[in-house]
């Protein structure tokens, strides 16, 4: 029973226009993707990783040597005659 300003509402249980087929859900590909994804992420961290320890070692001996010829130079030296 409808009054004056009451308004039905029609539920469409039908789509208007073209139809479209009801979305398959999406399969997940087993993660192959995204464990090649992490493995090359990590990867390329080692290797970083490996490259900085090699620059780290590197600067280390170098400043090792030059504080070994400082010190040579700076002590008198000690003629055995």
């Amino acid at each position: 029973m409808a009054t004056e300003g009451d308004v039905e509402l029609e539920l469409e249980t039908e789509p208007s226009g073209p139809e479209r087929p009801p979305e398959k859900p999406r399969k997940h590909d087993s993660g192959a993707a995204d464990l090649e994804r992490v493995t090359d992420y990590a990867e390329e961290k080692e290797i970083q990783s490996s490259n900085l320890e090699t620059a780290m070692s590197v600067i280390g001996d170098r400043r090792s040597r030059e504080q070994k010829a400082k010190q040579e130079r700076a002590l008198p030296s000690i003629n055995p005659s």
